[in-house]
């Protein structure tokens, strides 16, 4: 069943999570900042690391994955739908709550897995997506993808760039950066790939090209669907969205929340906030 009214969200809004990140890496501003990998509330995220190619599909339907903000599946014909996502934080920006559908391994010793020193292209071939895009299927609908730093790179100035399938112009379409990619990229610096012309979003990644060796360091391949934003128009100066102001969308079961901050400045930051379901 689906939540038609203010009535039906209020009684079946379940109790608020709290978000408390400290960023500590060096920030450029304009440039999203991933929170996955800082401790706080929630802890530190799942490593992209496996043994399989094509990267991890994610869901929290049958245990929380490490770093999500909290998301349980409501009972059997019931759905889950943001209610209410607030935020606070020491310089403006814009804070996004994303859903993290898949991330690829980038471990030496893997198969299928990322070198940042390879500048050719590199086969990824993800797996197929978790049924939580925009439409709750796996087609790509809404989904984008990242190039996300799992740990401090090197001074090698890469061009990355990605071979993908999309969701209305099919296989062979190009995504390069949104923005440019800077040399010795810290900790959690999040670089979005665009969309071809046309497409609504990303099915699969075929191949990842760096272009430049990037030395050192390790990067993980994210798909990811956004959720919502908060706009944080100034230091310590709080905001909220609510069910009508959010636009009530749903979270799928299996959804694995995190987030990613656009901050203003290079100042390190502190974010706090909450982020509340309902269900029915």
């Amino acid at each position: 069943m689906a939540i038609t009214t203010l009535d039906g969200a209020l009684a079946g809004m379940q109790p608020p999570r709290p978000l408390i990140k400290a960023i500590t890496p060096t920030l450029v501003a304009g440039r999203p900042q991933s929170l996955w990998y800082l401790g706080g509330s929630p802890g530190v995220g799942l490593t992209p690391s496996t043994t399989t190619s094509g990267g991890v599909a994610l869901s929290s339907s049958s245990a929380l994955v490490a770093g999500q903000i909290p998301h349980y599946d409501p009972p059997g014909g019931s759905n889950s739908y943001l209610a209410r996502f607030t935020g606070t934080a020491t310089q403006a920006g814009l804070l996004l709550l994303c859903d993290r559908l898949l991330h690829c391994d980038y471990t030496t010793t893997s198969s299928g897995a990322i070198s940042v020193t390879t500048t050719t292209a590199q086969t990824i071939n993800t797996t197929t997506l978790p049924a939580r895009d925009s439409n709750g299927a796996t087609a790509g609908v809404g989904v984008l993808a990242a190039l996300e730093i799992a740990a401090a790179v090197g001074s090698g100035t890469a061009t990355p760039s990605i071979s993908y399938t999309g969701t209305v112009n099919g296989s062979g379409q190009t995504g390069s950066m949104v923005f440019t990619y800077v040399a010795s990229s810290a900790l959690g610096a999040f670089y979005p790939f665009t969309l071809a012309a046309g497409d609504t979003g990303v099915a699969s990644i075929q191949t990842l090209t760096l272009g430049v060796s990037m030395s050192s360091g390790n990067v993980a391949l994210v798909l990811y669907r956004i959720l919502a934003a908060l706009e944080l128009p100034g230091p310590l100066v709080p905001n909220a969205i609510d069910a009508l102001t959010s636009g009530m969308p749903q979270l799928f079961n299996g959804t694995v929340p995190f987030l990613v901050f656009i901050p203003n400045t290079t100042t390190a930051s502190y974010i706090t906030g909450t982020y509340t379901e309902t269900q029915g």
